[in-house]
């Protein structure tokens, strides 16, 4: 993908247990509430609004984590997970069937509990709220109406892959955290995967992405991985160009205090598909 010397999301022993454990499943990592929090709160509030809705959404995004699906599930019936590699997709099928060696996302649950409890924003300091963390026996309800909405774990690469999988359906809702970055190689082919993504998004129906601007890379155990650089004049334009319409982007800048990832700031675009690009 790259000459850089940086490692890949495409390596074959990509490490995909100890990426969501290093970067999506507690505080340990001083930005979670940044690359977390942050999207899981877009998604409830994208959601529960019903500006965003329909019966089927499309996941496509970085990792095997399935935090940002507990407030997808709220709002779609049927979902479907499309992994680029098999190795990431190994790992989320773990928790999916439940095994004893899977990931643990009940800190997800912990955000969303508080999401529902009427929290304007997860931004602030714990001490500003009272509100209690779900109980064991309710994360496992919630982790159970997950598990029933996906109706379906799919290989797809899109980097390398332009033939959609036929057991793929046409979505109401795609939806994408960080992936883009990490499988293109450079603006061109982010362009294209992009366009691939969101084929099967009906006319009308909403792109709900989450990006990071001016990342160069992200650190998993020492080793050093590929993130194509971009800003927000190339976001913004890539999402026209893919036959989209703005309706709402948020920028959160950074705090900047870990050494895992350089970003300037995360954002949050909500779109609708008007054509066929």
């Amino acid at each position: 993908m790259s000459s850089t010397g940086l490692k890949h999301y495409h390596d074959k022993n990509y490490p995909a247990k100890r990426a969501v454990e290093v970067y999506f499943c507690d505080d340990r990592f001083p930005l979670i509430n940044e690359n977390m929090e942050f999207p899981m709160e877009q998604i409830h509030k994208d959601i529960d609004s019903g500006i965003v809705k329909g019966e089927t959404l499309i996941d496509f995004s970085v990792t095997a984590s399935a935090n940002h699906l507990i407030p997808a599930c709220n709002g779609f019936k049927d979902i479907y997970v499309v992994g680029v590699n098999k190795v990431n997709i190994n790992e989320f099928e773990k928790w999916r069937q439940n095994k004893q060696d899977a990931v643990n996302f009940s800190y997800g649950a912990k955000v969303h509990h508080k999401l529902e409890g009427g929290r304007t924003s997860l931004l602030f300091s714990e001490s500003q709220y009272s509100v209690k963390p779900p109980s064991r026996e309710a994360w496992h309800v919630k982790e159970d109406k997950i598990r029933q909405a996906i109706k379906g774990v799919i290989q797809w690469d899109i980097s390398n892959d332009d033939q959609v999988p036929v057991d793929l359906p046409q979505a109401d809702c795609v939806l994408s955290l960080y992936l883009l970055h990490v499988i293109s190689k450079d603006k061109e082919a982010f362009q294209s995967n992009l366009k691939k993504m969101t084929s099967r998004l009906k006319i009308g129906g909403s792109l709900l992405l989450f990006l990071a601007t001016n990342m160069t890379f992200y650190i998993i155990d020492d080793h050093k991985f590929f993130f194509l650089t971009i800003d927000e004049d190339f976001m913004k334009q890539a999402v026209i160009n893919a036959g989209f319409v703005i309706e709402k982007w948020n920028v959160l800048p950074s705090k900047k205090n870990c050494d895992l990832v350089d970003y300037d700031s995360i954002i949050h675009v909500r779109c609708r598909k008007e054509r066929n690009a």
